[in-house]
Parts: structure tokens; sequence; C-alpha cells
């Protein structure tokens, strides 16, 4: 029974002892690591069976943010029973943005092996810079449009305007996201196939609950700052 209940706790995040907690940066993600690690797990593992049938992956990846918007905030207030409400409800919502995103990885790939046909030289280097420059591009879009897509309550259009602008306003905050999805995936590759049980545990949820503290931060800032001072409202969900 002692075991039992001290996994619960582990699970449910009752091993917190701070009275102040971080509002947010680097520290609150840590924060949440340590104490809500068993519901990363759990989210981490539903995130990939609901990416099974690949078209739901930006559904999946939606649900994901919108559960991490909850424990990242408060630490509670999402069950892993909303996410699945998410995910079926986003379903098509999703799949223009995630299409675009996809399509977009596929031809920086595409352009990239193209690459490898041509000897070192001018054309080799143009292929390979312009399949890096739309990966990196594929990446910021991906992050941002879903991060909003669970925080904001916009169409599909007016997010992906807002993901366009934000990516190039706060372009530090955009070199931030792509080095830790670049740094994320090359871990996962690196360690292949060893690295599956991190896959299976916290490969995605935490990664992504990095990008989501990135575009939060740019969000708050550019978005709901400004019009709550205007409006006296709330943008959010």
């Amino acid at each position: 029974m002692r075991l039992t209940k001290r996994f619960m706790d582990w699970y449910q995040g009752n091993n917190d002892k701070e009275k102040e907690t971080p509002a947010g940066g680097i520290k609150r993600v840590g924060y949440v690591l340590w104490n809500y690690v068993g519901r990363l797990v759990v989210v981490n593992m539903l995130f990939l069976l609901c990416c099974i049938p690949i078209v739901t992956i930006p559904a999946a990846l939606a649900a994901l943010n919108r559960y991490l918007l909850g424990i990242y905030r408060v630490g509670y207030g999402f069950s892993l029973e909303d996410y699945w409400k998410e995910f079926k409800s986003g379903i098509l919502k999703n799949l223009p943005a995630g299409l675009l995103t996809g399509g977009l990885g596929f031809y920086a790939y595409y352009l990239m092996s193209l690459a490898g046909n041509f000897d070192r030289g001018t054309t080799h280097d143009v292929l390979i810079g312009c399949g890096m420059g739309v990966m990196i591009f594929a990446i910021l879009i991906g992050a941002y449009y879903f991060v909003m897509s669970a925080m904001l309550d916009l169409g599909a259009g007016a997010l992906l305007k807002n993901t366009l602008i934000l990516m190039t306003v706060e372009w530090k905050m955009s070199i931030v996201i792509v080095v830790t999805v670049v740094i994320a995936g090359g871990i996962l590759l690196a360690l292949a196939p060893y690295s599956l049980f991190l896959l299976l545990t916290i490969g995605v949820s935490f990664p992504q609950m990095l990008v989501y503290a990135c575009v939060n931060r740019a969000v708050e800032r550019r978005i709901l700052q400004p019009f709550e001072r205007q409006n006296g409202g709330v943008a959010e969900k």
C-alpha cells in the first residue's frame, strides 16, 4: 500500500514541497519535470498512440500542447479525458497545418537528398542550404502554430497569420526553438535504438514542454497582454 501511495504521489505531483513556485521560463520547466514527470510520461505514451494513424499527428500535437498548457501554468486542470476530447475535435481543424508542415519537411528532405547526387560545389551547397532553410521554416511553423492552436480560440487562417508574424518578430525565440528541436531529435537519432525507451517516456513531451515555454512567452508578450490592455478581456480558450 505504501508503495502504491508513493507511486500515485509521484504521478499526481504531490511531491511538491516549494511554497513559491517558478512562474515561467526554464525554472518553471524544471519544476514541472521534477514534480509532474509521471504525467509527462503518461501523456507522452498517449501522444504516440494517437500518432499511429499518420494523419492524426497534427491533432495529437495540438492536444499534447493543450495538456502541457495546463501542467505548465497550474500543474493540473486538464485531464487525459480532456486530452482525448481535444484530440478528436482537432483532427480536421489541424489537418491543413499538418499537411503544410509535413510537406515542407518532406521537401527539405528531398532537397538535401538531391544534393547527394552532386559533387561538393555550388550546386551541392545551394541545395543543402535551401533544404536546411525549408526545414527550419517547417519546424517554426509547426512549433508556433500548434502551440497557439492550443492557447487561442482562432481559426486556421488567423493562427497561420500570427504564426508567420511571431516567428519573424520573435527571431531570438525562434532560434531557441530550432536549437531545442534539433538537439532533441539529434539525441534520439544518435542513441538509436537505445533511445527507444527515452522516446516512449519523455522523448516527445519534455522537448515539447520547452517549445511550449518559448512560444507561450512570445504569445503572452505579443498577443495576450496587448489584447487584454485594449479590450479588458481574455483571448485564450
